[in-house]
Order: structure tokens, then C-alpha cells, then sequence
């Protein structure tokens, strides 16, 4: 009870005070992270339904072996980041940005989907010039920056646990998904 009234003695100082010592962008970073795991995860099973599968001629066991090292890699990276890993935030913002770009760079080729029918480009061009940028700009936050610099892991995962992980699957499971058939769908 006491670490309680402390904890929100301290909360109202912070709030009293502008700081909102919270870090912006964990789910975020951590639900695109998981995305893209599931994206390479799934693409080996609905490819063969799409004229642009990447595993053409391949087994769906033999390509789901090939694409499982990738998913595994992309997997500790996301949890690195719902870990605090300090390392995690520069490389995931940086690759943020990078996708951002890469966005707008494709805004074009989208416009041409669209008018010929083709609307599952949109779902790409949401994730690289919305959700990109702002998980980029919030992990370049100071106060996220902070808390990479100062949270140990378990404390992280203190923080980020619970629910936390279950929800932020749910975004990634239906993120990775559309993201798989928008891809193949090109």
C-alpha cells in the first residue's frame, strides 16, 4: 500500500511538472516488428494462392524453412525492443525512417494500382507513410531515449508485460496478414 500511495505521489509530481516519464513508441515499434514476423511466416502458406508467390516451385514446408531463420531474427529484435534493449531503438528508428521514405517513394506506383483496380497497396502505403514516421518520431522522443538509457530489462518487461503482449500480437497477427496479401497481391 505504501509503494502504491509513493508511486502516485510521484506520478502527480511528474504530471505537475509537464514530464510524462513514459516512453512513445514501444507498441508501436514492437506491434510492426511482430507484423513483419508474421507477414514472413504466413507468406510461404497463402503464396500459393497468388501469381507473384515469392516460392514459386517451392514446397510449402520447404519455404516455410527458408523464411523461418528471418522470422526468428525479426522476433528477437521486436522483443528486444518491448525489452529495452538499448541497442533496438536507434536501429529501429533508423529503419523506421528508411521505410518512411520508401513510402512516399512508392505513393506513385500505389496511385497506378488503385486505378486499375488493384486497392491492397494501401494497406503498405499506411503502414510506410503513417505508422513508419510516427514510430520513428516517437522513439526519437527524449523521453523515450531516457527510458532506453535507463530501464533494465526486467523492469522493461515489468512495464510491457501482462496483457500487453497478448494485444500488441492481436495488432501484429492482423497487421502481418494484410500486409502478406498486399504484397502478394501486386
Amino acid at each position: 500500500m505504501k509503494d502504491a500511495f509513493a508511486a502516485d505521489t510521484e506520478q502527480k509530481k511528474g504530471a505537475e511538472r509537464g514530464v510524462n516519464d513514459a516512453p512513445q513508441g514501444i507498441g508501436m515499434a514492437v506491434a510492426f516488428d511482430w507484423g513483419l514476423v508474421v507477414q514472413i511466416l504466413v507468406t510461404p502458406w497463402i503464396g500459393p494462392f497468388f501469381d507473384s508467390n515469392p516460392f514459386k516451385g517451392l514446397p510449402v514446408f520447404v519455404a516455410s524453412l527458408i523464411s523461418l531463420p528471418f522470422a526468428a531474427i525479426i522476433a528477437v529484435f521486436g522483443e528486444g525492443v518491448r525489452r529495452g534493449w538499448r541497442w533496438t531503438r536507434p536501429v529501429q528508428l533508423v529503419f523506421n525512417a528508411l521505410l518512411s521514405l520508401g513510402g512516399l517513394a512508392s505513393l506513385y506506383s500505389t496511385w497506378q494500382s488503385i486505378q486499375r483496380g488493384n486497392y491492397w497497396p494501401i494497406v503498405t502505403e499506411v503502414i510506410l507513410v503513417i505508422f513508419s514516421p510516427l514510430i520513428a518520431w516517437r522513439l526519437s522522443r527524449p523521453v523515450t531515449a531516457r527510458w532506453f538509457a535507463t530501464v533494465t530489462s526486467a523492469e522493461a518487461r515489468k512495464r510491457h508485460g501482462g496483457l500487453w503482449p497478448y494485444l500488441i500480437a492481436i495488432w501484429a497477427i492482423v497487421g502481418g496478414v494484410l500486409q502478406a496479401i498486399a504484397a502478394l497481391s501486386r
